[in-house]
């Protein structure tokens, strides 16, 4: 059985809404519809995950069913064959790392542990699960710590796994800290960051309205200005107060110009101190609205040399420009 037949069985035995477990869980409903439809499935030990066990065992508790509790509810989730359970999904979060960080033949491993090609390619990409996970580790960590031997590769090993070089100069060494590493939940930090930051845009992002946001700016009633203006051939900004100001300028010399050329911008703006400003966010937003009035289509180059957060900030303030058409994105590693 997969999560969203569980998930539906569950509401069908207890005569629930969607509504209701949408309120006590705290999940958006239209993630909770992804949910049922099977297109998501919320990680195990996330708050989404949590929150949705603890609102059945609340409405089962609600309507006398108290052999459903949390932890019965968990295990029959957990038994869905499309979950993989928190302690396999960081063993193949850290695998998937270990290949890509030390640059390992695929296919000269899998025939070194006599694995086949294709099902440590569905075990990479979440779709099969190790029958014996202790057996598969011990297989992949026997292969490292016996393939990789030169001191380049001992201390990519060892910077990988956060150790000195001289704790693993011994193959049997290299083998023991491997196979503790493969099964070490370091990856959790990564998730918990992912769901409090991408969750959010991606939840953000599935109840974005175009209709009702081109409404609430009135952008049919807007006019392109068209008075002459000119700006000095250059002009230099300093600070964070300036570059904002920058970015103004710039926006209205764009809406001001007599060009319909694309346009293409790229700024390493803090996005958190932007969003301070209270002023700020609404002349940037009216001066891109303009500029898409205007019919021009924007190419924005994204810095990835962000935080997290600070990233999903700034991805969040351009939903509107990505859904009308004539925006389009491009990433900048910036060194």
């Amino acid at each position: 059985m997969k999560f969203c037949e569980q998930l539906g069985k569950y509401i069908e035995q207890l005569s629930c809404t969607a509504k209701e477990l949408c309120e006590l869980s705290g999940i958006s409903p239209s993630t909770f519809s992804r949910y049922r439809s099977g297109e998501r499935i919320p990680e195990i030990d996330t708050v989404a995950f949590d929150g949705l066990c603890n609102a059945l065992e609340a409405v089962a508790r609600e309507k006398g069913y108290g052999d459903m509790t949390r932890e019965n509810i968990k295990r029959a989730f957990l038994g869905c064959e499309d979950v993989i359970p928190a302690d396999r999904e960081s063993m193949r979060q850290n695998f998937n790392t270990l290949i890509s960080a030390l640059d390992i033949n695929i296919k000269r491993m899998c025939k070194e542990i006599n694995y086949d090609v294709s099902t440590v390619f569905r075990i990479r990409n979440g779709t099969r699960k190790p029958a014996d996970p202790e057996r598969f580790v011990a297989a992949i960590a026997g292969f490292t710590a016996r393939e990789l031997r030169t001191p380049t590769e001992i201390s990519a090993v060892a910077q990988l796994v956060g150790c000195n070089e001289s704790d693993i100069e011994d193959v049997s060494q290299r083998y023991e800290v491997i196979c503790k590493w493969l099964f070490s939940d370091h990856a959790r930090q990564s998730r918990e960051i992912k769901n409090g930051g991408i969750e959010k845009f991606l939840d953000k992002l599935d109840e974005f309205d175009l209709n009702e946001y081109i409404k609430a700016i009135r952008f049919d009633e807007m006019k392109v200005p068209a008075l002459p203006f000119q700006l000095p051939v250059s002009k230099s900004y300093f600070g964070i107060k300036e570059m904002m100001e920058s970015e103004l300028d710039f926006l209205k010399a764009t809406v001001l110009s007599r060009s319909n050329e694309p346009v293409i911008m790229y700024s390493d703006m803090p996005m958190k101190e932007m969003a301070d400003d209270p002023e700020f966010p609404k002349k940037w937003m009216f001066g891109m609205a303009l500029m898409l009035k205007k019919g021009l289509h924007l190419c924005q180059i994204h810095n990835l040399d962000r935080s997290l957060d600070d990233m999903m900030l700034g991805l969040e303030s351009w939903i509107p420009m990505y859904m009308t058409g004539q925006a389009f994105t491009a990433m900048a590693d910036i060194i």
